[in-house]
């Protein structure tokens, strides 16, 4: 969608003008704007933004890679081979534990785990922590409760939220949420103090990422209390592992140390196999277990206990504790970065894509950096993870780079559009179309010029000669058709050379290169030049048509060219305003198109201009002018051809005539101003002037302070 044309008048060009003087204080407010938003926490609640973050989260991981399992900790698996009675069932002779693992499909016995934590403590263990929870009342209780009584205070059980399917009877509703502990029985043999609660939350996505060290019932079912009394599985058994107390905290990430299996573990058949418990090296005859940590768990997917984690695939609940125990065993927690530092580090992107945005004025090229900027932030972080374990969040800082980065790639476009909108409709009245798109690749050069400003521009001043008695005579439809005729082929050239036809004073034409835009002074000269000496065989074409005509008549021109400072601007009424050029530079262009007729040339150009282009063309040097308004005599020329034809044979004696006329040589001088006339083929106005004036001073010497100037009659 384009922008509105803004009018020069209305309400819309103080607004163009202070959105364009007021970027700076547009991409700040629009930064504060956005770094609010994300960090609202409307924002960083919605769920996408929750997912982008998790997906944050866990590229961290993924690109931080694996790190080294924890000695101290030992897992013991309920495997897919430990339900398979048929995997052991040659050994069940070798252990009673075996036997009611071969003769009982899951839930097994209460004693089968009794005399697996037995074994376990036998070998050395110094803590176990079972991730099973015994609820119901079963046969067998008793020799499961003993050995928790005996080994009191270095067993950890578990309790867990869950749902559970609806019951027949209308007990349970379906998908109902229950808690579930350890019986009475247990809790009072293992002590309530050392259950702890194996449910993490997972986030919205459904990856488990995060857990709290302490929660409560309540909390867990969606309310707000802060009681604290269940102890997380993991972190219990790090306190009884390490004799210390489980910390408080909420809301604290997992520091994963690698995917599902990362931790090798020992299938819990294999504690009752005698063969395999002696020469495994993962039990090793129980040296394996010694002063270990040890946990029990399920691994089989048919027990329904694994989940997602950022590293990719589902990981078993125990090993999931299991990593979490090893992190706070060595102190290698993940910490969140203090809120005000978070904060601040969005501001600070929000901050930069602004500035991005006020100081690169290519869109590309702005795009470019704010990417590279997204990028950087996005190793700056991950550094940060990965060296100092600090989980910085990055959602609201990627939304703040980008979003204010978005925002000033399109302000800056559709700025430049609306400028460019505005521009074109004040070039239509200045210039033409192949012009204004030249124009409008910088259209604030434009703009600074309409206000006013001194530049130095080649000015082209042509007219047409006798124009007052021709007007006089000619019928006013013949002269203004002959008249647009003549306007429409030169106004072709000066457009052709980017120039721009400035106005028409009556039947004369001004024309300038470098007003509205600029090519180079000494290029602007140039095209300049070579516009007239275009015009010169045009006029020639448009003498020959109207020659045959009798409603036409043959004319002639003069023309003046000038290159120096002027004074560029839109002048005039409100209503009626004209971009123009002023100055000495305008006004020494036209005395030398009024000089034409007195040196009978019909162009001349001043020394500015000859000595800016002399690369490209071959000049006829005809004068030191005094001219009024100048403090100080110029040389003037006629531009004869461009250099692709070699000069004229009797130039360079010309020019040596003049280089003797200025030494006061007069008899030479004036001898070979006449014969290079006669080189000319007779009748040259120019060597006609000096050879008289050799003459003149040969009768009287000019004055001694003569500096070779002559002073021009006529404006």
């Amino acid at each position: 969608m384009n922008p509105p044309a803004p009018t020069q008048s209305g309400r819309r060009i103080p607004l163009l003008r202070w959105l364009r003087n007021g970027r700076v204080v547009v991409m700040l407010l629009f930064a504060i704007l956005v770094w609010q938003m994300g960090v609202s926490d409307w924002f960083r609640t919605r769920d996408t933004v929750r997912k982008w973050e998790g997906q944050a989260h866990d590229m961290r991981f993924r690109l931080r890679g694996l790190r080294p399992n924890n000695r101290d900790i030992v897992i013991v698996g309920i495997k897919s081979s430990s339900l398979d009675q048929k995997n052991y069932a040659g050994h069940i002779g070798e252990s009673e534990a075996l036997r009611m693992m071969h003769d009982n499909s899951w839930p097994w016995p209460r004693p089968v785990f009794a005399r697996a934590i037995e074994r376990i403590f036998k070998s050395g263990a110094r803590v176990i922590a079972v991730d099973v929870v015994f609820a119901s009342e079963r046969e067998g209780d008793e020799e499961l409760a003993a050995v928790l009584e005996k080994y009191r205070g270095r067993i950890v059980l578990a309790s867990v939220l869950q749902a559970r399917a609806a019951d027949q009877q209308g007990g349970a509703k379906a998908n109902e949420f229950v808690f579930f502990q350890p019986n009475s029985r247990f809790t009072s043999a293992a002590g309530i103090e050392h259950v702890g609660f194996a449910k993490y939350s997972k986030d919205v996505d459904d990856v488990m990422r995060r857990f709290d060290y302490r929660t409560s019932e309540l909390r867990e079912f969606g309310m707000d209390d802060q009681s604290g009394n269940l102890v997380a599985f993991a972190p219990l058994a790090v306190a009884r592992f390490a004799g210390t107390e489980a910390p408080s905290g909420h809301d604290e990430a997992i520091n994963f140390s690698g995917p599902a299996l990362t931790y090798p573990s020992v299938p819990i058949e294999n504690l009752f196999i005698e063969s395999t418990w002696k020469n495994d090296p993962r039990t090793a005859n129980g040296a394996a277990f010694k002063d270990k940590l040890v946990f029990i768990g399920p691994y089989a997917e048919v027990l329904h206990d694994v989940h997602a984690t950022p590293f990719g695939g589902e990981t078993p609940g125990i090993e999931i504790h299991a990593q979490l125990a090893a992190s706070l065993l060595e102190g290698r927690t993940i910490k969140d970065a203090a809120p005000s530092v978070a904060t601040l580090v969005a501001l600070g992107c929000a901050i930069l894509a602004a500035l991005t945005a006020l100081l690169i004025h290519n869109a590309v090229l702005q795009s470019g950096v704010i990417l590279l900027l997204g990028a950087g932030f996005l190793a700056g972080m991950q550094a940060v993870f990965t060296t100092k374990g600090i989980l910085m969040p990055v959602v609201p800082s990627l939304f703040g780079l980008f979003a204010t980065g978005a925002f000033g790639v399109v302000y800056l476009f559709f700025l430049e559009q609306w400028e460019k909108a505005h521009t074109r409709s004040v070039l239509n009245r200045f210039v033409s179309k192949r012009i204004a798109a030249v124009i409008l690749k910088n259209a604030e050069e434009f703009e600074h010029g309409r206000a006013g400003e001194k530049r130095a521009v080649a000015v082209l001043f042509s007219d047409i000669r006798s124009f007052t008695t021709w007007s006089e005579s000619a019928k006013p439809e013949h002269l203004v058709g002959q008249l647009n005729e003549y306007f429409e082929q030169m106004v072709n050239h000066i457009e052709e050379s980017e120039g721009n036809a400035q106005k028409f004073i009556g039947d004369a034409i001004l024309a300038a290169w470098g007003d509205t835009h600029t090519n180079g002074p000494a290029e602007d000269a140039r095209r300049a030049v070579a516009t007239a000496l275009k015009m010169r065989p045009t006029l020639r074409e448009l003498n020959n048509q109207w020659h045959a005509r009798d409603d036409r008549r043959e004319i002639s021109i003069g023309i003046g060219i000038n290159h120096g400072d002027v004074i560029v601007g839109e002048v005039g009424h409100p209503e009626r305003r004209e971009f123009t050029v002023l100055g000495d530079g305008v006004n020494f262009a036209a005395r030398l198109e009024s000089a034409t007729k007195q040196f009978h040339t019909d162009c001349l150009v001043g020394e500015s201009v000859e000595a800016l282009t002399r690369e490209h063309f071959i000049f006829r040097h005809v004068d030191f002018l005094r001219v009024k308004g100048k403090t100080h005599p110029v040389n003037v020329f006629i531009p004869l051809s461009d250099k692709t034809a070699p000069p004229p044979a009797w130039l360079a004696d010309y020019h040596e005539a003049r280089a003797l006329y200025r030494r006061r040589s007069f008899r030479e001088a004036g001898e070979l101003f006449r014969k290079v006339a006669t080189q000319i083929g007779g009748g040259d106005f120019l060597c006609g002037m000096y050879a008289a004036r050799c003459e003149e001073f040969m009768q009287q010497a000019p004055p001694v302070d003569w500096d070779g100037s002559h002073t021009l009659s006529d404006k």
